[in-house]
């Protein structure tokens, strides 16, 4: 169990978290119902760390005591890595006291697993500037009568196309690591793109985006997608996603294959689970709930182990793009896509099909529901677990996930090359 007086000592010296709180005034209760402590704050800054007392709070942020049994030692599994992947509860006001701090919720936590043991981590990202030198560009893309400016960027001169697709709510940033990896780009052509209303691409040209509320299908995401691929004359690319791009590149292989030549799913769901499928999107559309709060949900649910600037990284790329942005995109990976009843309209003896999920992540969990179930429904579907990676892997740990990488895509181009030879 961690030791309150190193909790305490951390808090307070903490820069972090004095940023993450602003001018807060509040007592907030931290920690296990056996050793909770309270910090008072006062404008932002944690004056006082003390063991809990009889004394009013204006939060509580506990859970059962087996989640932070689980939680404070140096390597946390997924369940047990974040507040947000724990289902710890919040009791006190949610607009107030909950969501305007929540990246200082989620540091809290990390504390305390440091005042109780020396948490894993991977080394930095090494510097690869030298191969950082990404292309960017943009492209009128068509999707039937609807058409959008879209930003993508280019890196490598192998000699087949890789169409890189971000998580939801996400952009190109995610994947500039990969963009800058040697050995992948000396394999693949490699074209990052930004979704319409993500990153530099602006909202589809004459719309009223503005009178409504951004929610695209299954049939929007896989036409920008078909369409960029036609506008930009790719040669059968490679599709790979991450999380909502993961869903995409299963829903690619099942209704719009023709264009690719294979599909890389990472971190997509064969469907959203039972307990999934209450997930309320509102939040992260609610004016009145800040950014600050899905920042600190993304922050929380990177990889517990992933190096500390790039699951910062990831959280700020979040932050800097529109606020419905995610909550749109999540319409479409929580409700609009089920592998157990379209898995059969994947055909992997012409188009390969990657399935891969990380270790910290959701869908590597789910026997059922997730990664690991899409070859019991998709017949030659390939399924690998990457092992100490989570969710938002191409931007958290880039360095591990390139590594895990290049033996897959290996595999992936010599299935292909197997599968036109036939």
């Amino acid at each position: 169990m961690f030791d309150p007086d190193s909790f305490a000592q951390l808090v307070l010296a903490d820069r972090e978290v004095q940023v993450r709180l602003g001018r807060l005034d509040a007592r907030v209760r931290f920690g296990p119902d056996q050793g909770a402590m309270d910090l008072i704050i006062e404008s932002g800054v944690v004056v006082a760390v003390e063991p809990a007392s009889s004394d009013p709070v204006d939060l509580v942020i506990c859970a059962p005591d087996a989640f932070w049994t689980d939680s404070l030692v140096p390597r946390p599994d997924y369940g047990h890595a974040s507040l947000t992947a724990g289902g710890a509860k919040f009791e006190g006001d949610f607009g107030r006291f909950v969501a305007p701090y929540f990246p200082a919720w989620e540091k809290l936590l990390v504390l305390m697993r440091k005042a109780a043991c020396s948490p894993e981590q991977h080394p930095p990202v090494p510097d690869r500037r030298d191969t950082d030198d990404a292309v960017g560009r943009y492209a009128h893309v068509r999707q039937g009568e609807r058409e959008a400016r879209i930003y993508y960027e280019t890196a490598g001169s192998g000699a087949v196309p890789l169409v890189l697709y971000p998580t939801a709510g996400a952009d190109t940033r995610q994947w500039r690591h990969l963009l800058a990896y040697p050995a992948l780009r000396e394999r693949f052509t490699m074209i990052a793109v930004d979704p319409p209303g993500h990153g530099k691409s602006l909202m589809p040209l004459g719309e009223p985006w503005w009178e409504q509320v951004y929610s695209p299908n299954r049939d929007d995401l896989m036409g920008w997608v078909t369409g960029l691929v036609e506008k930009l004359g790719l040669d059968r690319p490679i599709f790979m996603g991450c999380s909502v791009g993961g869903q995409l590149a299963l829903s690619l292989a099942a209704y719009r294959p023709e264009p690719f030549r294979a599909f890389v799913s990472m971190n997509g769901w064969l469907r959203s689970p039972p307990s999934m499928q209450t997930f309320d999107n509102w939040p992260y559309r609610d004016p009145g709930t800040p950014l600050d709060y899905l920042m600190g949900r993304v922050l929380g649910t990177t990889s517990p182990i992933a190096p500390e600037d790039r699951r910062q990284e990831t959280a700020w790329i979040y932050m800097s793009n529109a606020k419905g942005a995610y909550a749109g995109d999540n319409d479409y990976f929580m409700n609009a896509h089920d592998l157990a009843k379209d898995g059969h309209l994947i055909n992997t003896a012409a188009r390969p099909l990657f399935v891969l999920a990380g270790e910290f992540d959701r869908t590597s969990l789910s026997e059922e529901d997730g990664a690991a179930a899409v070859p019991r429904h998709v017949k030659g579907a390939q399924y690998r677990l990457l092992k100490d990676l989570g969710h938002f892997a191409p931007s958290d740990d880039p360095e591990l996930l390139c590594e895990a990488l290049v033996p897959i895509m290996d595999e992936v181009l010599a299935t292909c090359a197997a599968s036109e030879s036939r």
